[in-house]
Protein backbone atom coordinates (compact mmCIF):
# COMPACT_ATOMS: atom_id res chain seq x y z
CA UNK A 1 0.00 0.00 0.00
CA UNK A 2 1.45 3.34 -1.26
CA UNK A 3 0.22 6.75 0.79
CA UNK A 4 0.08 9.97 -1.73
CA UNK A 5 -0.53 13.47 -0.05
CA UNK A 6 -0.85 16.54 -1.76
CA UNK A 7 -0.97 19.83 -0.06
CA UNK A 8 0.18 21.75 -2.86
CA UNK A 9 -2.86 23.77 -3.45
CA UNK A 10 -4.03 26.50 -0.93
CA UNK A 11 -7.42 25.77 -0.56
CA UNK A 12 -7.39 21.93 -0.75
CA UNK A 13 -5.85 18.83 0.11
CA UNK A 14 -5.97 15.40 -1.01
CA UNK A 15 -4.75 11.95 0.53
CA UNK A 16 -4.51 8.52 -0.93
CA UNK A 17 -3.89 5.17 -1.40
CA UNK A 18 -2.75 3.31 -3.82
CA UNK A 19 -1.86 -0.35 -4.77
CA UNK A 20 -0.45 -2.65 -7.61
CA UNK A 21 -0.15 0.97 -9.54
CA UNK A 22 -4.38 1.79 -9.09
CA UNK A 23 -5.85 4.25 -6.50
CA UNK A 24 -7.83 2.21 -4.14
CA UNK A 25 -9.19 4.93 -1.89
CA UNK A 26 -9.11 9.19 -2.06
CA UNK A 27 -10.37 11.35 -0.34
CA UNK A 28 -10.21 15.52 -0.77
CA UNK A 29 -11.37 18.24 1.77
CA UNK A 30 -11.18 21.67 2.03
CA UNK A 31 -8.27 22.87 4.14
CA UNK A 32 -7.78 26.80 3.30
CA UNK A 33 -4.79 27.61 6.09
CA UNK A 34 -5.97 24.51 8.21
CA UNK A 35 -3.57 22.13 6.87
CA UNK A 36 -1.49 21.28 9.87
CA UNK A 37 -4.92 20.80 11.37
CA UNK A 38 -6.71 18.23 9.24
CA UNK A 39 -3.54 16.21 7.32
CA UNK A 40 -2.97 13.74 10.41
CA UNK A 41 -7.05 13.03 11.43
CA UNK A 42 -7.56 12.74 7.54
CA UNK A 43 -4.65 10.23 6.73
CA UNK A 44 -5.93 8.15 9.97
CA UNK A 45 -9.56 8.30 8.78
CA UNK A 46 -8.89 6.94 5.40
CA UNK A 47 -6.61 4.14 6.74
CA UNK A 48 -9.19 2.93 8.96
CA UNK A 49 -11.63 3.15 6.07
CA UNK A 50 -9.86 1.06 3.96
CA UNK A 51 -8.80 -1.05 7.01
CA UNK A 52 -4.77 -0.61 7.47
CA UNK A 53 -4.80 -1.33 10.99
CA UNK A 54 -0.73 -2.43 10.74
CA UNK A 55 2.01 -0.15 9.61
CA UNK A 56 3.64 -2.87 8.06
CA UNK A 57 0.90 -2.53 5.21
CA UNK A 58 2.39 0.91 3.57
CA UNK A 59 5.15 0.22 1.39
CA UNK A 60 5.81 3.51 0.57
CA UNK A 61 4.90 7.16 1.09
CA UNK A 62 4.40 9.50 -1.89
CA UNK A 63 4.27 13.53 -1.45
CA UNK A 64 3.57 16.20 -3.70
CA UNK A 65 6.90 18.67 -3.33
CA UNK A 66 5.48 21.74 -5.28
CA UNK A 67 4.93 24.03 -6.86
CA UNK A 68 2.91 25.56 -4.13
CA UNK A 69 2.64 27.54 -1.12
CA UNK A 70 5.30 27.69 1.57
CA UNK A 71 3.48 26.81 4.56
CA UNK A 72 1.15 23.91 2.76
CA UNK A 73 3.90 22.01 1.27
CA UNK A 74 6.05 22.28 4.36
CA UNK A 75 3.46 20.62 6.02
CA UNK A 76 2.66 17.87 3.61
CA UNK A 77 6.45 16.93 2.93
CA UNK A 78 7.35 17.33 6.86
CA UNK A 79 4.38 14.62 7.56
CA UNK A 80 5.26 12.48 4.85
CA UNK A 81 8.87 12.43 6.23
CA UNK A 82 8.13 11.86 9.97
CA UNK A 83 5.09 9.16 9.10
CA UNK A 84 8.57 7.49 6.74
CA UNK A 85 10.35 7.70 10.16
CA UNK A 86 8.08 6.60 12.98
CA UNK A 87 6.98 3.76 10.60
CA UNK A 88 10.70 2.64 9.90
CA UNK A 89 11.23 3.02 13.48
CA UNK A 90 8.88 0.93 14.56
CA UNK A 91 9.26 -1.70 12.13
CA UNK A 92 13.40 -1.87 13.98
CA UNK A 93 11.76 -2.34 17.50
CA UNK A 94 9.25 -4.28 16.58
CA UNK A 95 9.34 -8.30 17.56
CA UNK A 96 10.09 -9.61 13.99
CA UNK A 97 12.74 -7.10 13.95
CA UNK A 98 11.74 -6.34 10.29
CA UNK A 99 14.70 -5.07 8.13
CA UNK A 100 12.13 -3.13 5.01
CA UNK A 101 12.38 0.41 5.41
CA UNK A 102 9.62 2.45 3.61
CA UNK A 103 10.45 4.50 0.71
CA UNK A 104 9.41 9.16 0.51
CA UNK A 105 9.17 9.92 -2.95
CA UNK A 106 8.50 13.75 -3.73
CA UNK A 107 6.53 14.32 -6.62
CA UNK A 108 6.31 17.38 -8.74
CA UNK A 109 2.84 18.43 -9.32
CA UNK A 110 3.44 19.21 -13.12
CA UNK A 111 4.54 15.51 -13.86
CA UNK A 112 1.26 13.83 -13.84
CA UNK A 113 -2.42 14.76 -15.05
CA UNK A 114 -4.46 12.47 -12.68
CA UNK A 115 -3.93 10.31 -9.69
CA UNK A 116 -4.42 7.24 -11.94
CA UNK A 117 -1.06 7.64 -13.77
CA UNK A 118 0.71 9.03 -11.04
CA UNK A 119 0.28 5.73 -8.66
CA UNK A 120 1.94 4.13 -12.21
CA UNK A 121 4.86 6.72 -11.71
CA UNK A 122 5.45 5.85 -8.33
CA UNK A 123 5.77 2.69 -8.29
CA UNK A 124 8.95 2.65 -10.32
CA UNK A 125 10.00 5.60 -7.93
CA UNK A 126 10.14 3.25 -5.14
CA UNK A 127 11.73 0.88 -6.49
CA UNK A 128 14.52 3.36 -7.33
CA UNK A 129 14.23 5.43 -4.05
CA UNK A 130 17.15 5.28 -1.43
CA UNK A 131 15.26 3.71 1.76
CA UNK A 132 15.19 5.90 4.87
CA UNK A 133 16.45 9.33 2.25
CA UNK A 134 13.97 12.36 2.77
CA UNK A 135 12.25 14.90 0.55
CA UNK A 136 12.55 18.83 0.26
CA UNK A 137 9.85 20.89 -1.09
CA UNK A 138 10.46 23.00 -3.87
CA UNK A 139 8.52 26.14 -3.67
CA UNK A 140 9.01 27.51 -7.51
CA UNK A 141 10.01 30.75 -6.91
CA UNK A 142 12.05 32.63 -4.53
CA UNK A 143 10.86 33.84 -1.25
CA UNK A 144 9.00 37.31 -0.48
CA UNK A 145 11.36 38.01 2.58
CA UNK A 146 10.80 42.27 3.11
CA UNK A 147 13.14 44.20 4.86
CA UNK A 148 11.72 45.80 8.13
CA UNK A 149 10.79 49.70 7.91
CA UNK A 150 12.01 50.24 11.34
CA UNK A 151 15.70 50.93 11.50
CA UNK A 152 17.82 49.36 14.53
Amino acid sequence: MILYIDTSDAEKMTIALGKNGKVVAKRSLKAKYKQAEKLLPAIDILLKKFNVQKTLDIRGIAVVKGPGPFTALRIGVATANALAYAINKEQGTSNKTTKRKISVVGISKDEYKDLDELMQKIEDKMKKAKKGSIIEPEYGKEPNITVSKKSY
